[in-house]
């Protein structure tokens, strides 16, 4: 994990590498064992408006560079923990980069506080392991509407980014690239493993009535056939090129254009005292990772329910293992307004259309629950 501090003293400020045992790419950097009396002014200089940013540092030391205070930041999220501060990247460590964080808590302005903390470490590059390759991609059908919005391409190994451009393209009907259907964004979307990356489709080519749309139509064409390529020169964090390209064929069919409908939803109920799934059928498939985090289940006292969800049926099928066998009560599913279909269509508009303002809308995200009785 890089150079570590040379000493640490039970109950004296800590400053690490604060990674995941599975995905150390994923971790960030935290201080800990602060004092409460640290931690206290912590709080209030949060509340005064100021930056943890300021207090906890973490930045990028370029190759052949000189340590320097002019380092460039890495860019992320802080948590202020019972006993310290924790900095979360925006996008994982890179391996075979060196970091520098220090935590400098004298920008609290008490003459108490002069203790700075520095490290400086590196994600070892791994030298073994399997060449990537796409595991799904989705959505997962074969036959796709006209206005689809996005593809989600999912790996075996953690990515590198900057080859997204280049190594991955949608051929057309005639083998060629189709030109301006997708939409390259400034910055490559992925996730925080680097194993999924989001890809769109031109939004201003699916919205109806905007210049890219009026201009050049939609961006595939029903009764067409299309392929989408990831080519085989995109790498791992280990520099691995993909195993092989990876070829996704199928056929536009019409465009979807009216949002998500839960009365139109299909119910399936478990039997108490079993962990059977509670199911929930679709009429069209929706999107597969708002899926895994949009639709919660609550018990009749408001309590969450722990389980594991499962998305198939090429995303038309919906089910819920609960941690713990199912009894007797009242409880909600609980659907979030910003669900959407695989056309961006939400729960409570469609995609192209202006939301419906006023007591509609309240309406609308009123209804946001299914409620079902175990007996």
């Amino acid at each position: 994990m890089g150079r570590p501090m040379t000493a640490w003293v039970p109950d004296q400020p800590l400053l690490r590498v604060d990674s995941d045992s599975h995905e150390p790419a994923l971790g960030g950097v935290r201080v800990s064992s602060l004092d409460p009396n640290l931690m206290a002014h912590l709080a209030r200089y949060i509340q005064a408006g100021g930056l943890l940013q300021s207090i906890l540092r973490v930045a990028v030391i370029p190759t052949g560079a000189p340590i320097a205070d002019d380092l460039p930041d890495v860019f992320g999220h802080y948590q202020l923990l019972e006993d310290g501060v924790r900095f979360i990247p925006h996008f994982p460590f890179a391996r075979g980069v060196s970091y520098r964080a220090s935590f400098d808590p004298r920008r609290l302005g008490r003459a108490e506080f002069s203790e700075v903390l520095t490290l400086e470490f590196s994600l070892t590059a791994e030298q073994n392991g399997l060449a990537p390759e796409v595991k799904r991609v989705f959505p997962s059908s074969d036959c796709l509407p006209e206005n689809l919005l996005r593809f989600y391409v999912c790996f075996s190994n953690p990515m590198r980014r900057g080859r997204v451009e280049t190594e991955i393209s949608l051929l057309g009907p005639d083998g060629e690239p189709a030109p301006d259907v997708l939409y390259r964004t400034p910055v490559e979307l992925w996730g925080r493993s680097m194993q999924r990356l989001t890809i769109l489709l031109d939004p201003g080519r699916l919205k109806r009535g905007v210049g890219p749309n009026r201009e050049l139509g939609p961006p595939l064409k029903v009764g067409q056939d299309y392929m989408l390529v990831i080519g085989s020169g995109i790498v791992d964090l280990s520099g691995r090129p993909l195993r092989e390209t990876f070829y996704k064929r199928f056929r536009v069919t019409e465009a979807v254009r009216e949002h998500i409908a839960l009365e139109q939803w299909k119910m399936v109920t478990p039997e108490t005292k079993t962990r059977q799934p509670l199911v929930l059928n679709f009429p069209r498939p929706l999107d597969w990772v708002l899926l895994s985090q949009m639709i919660t289940i609550v018990s009749a006292d408001g309590q969450l329910l722990g389980g594991r969800i499962v998305v198939d049926q090429c995303e038309t099928r919906w089910s819920f293992i609960p941690s713990f066998p199912w009894a007797r009560g009242h409880y909600h599913i609980r659907v979030e307004s910003s669900l959407e279909d695989i056309c961006g269509n939400s729960v409570i508009a469609a995609f192209d259309r202006p939301l419906r303002p006023g007591n509609d809308l309240a309406y609308e995200a009123a209804k946001c629950s299914i409620s079902f009785q175990l007996a």
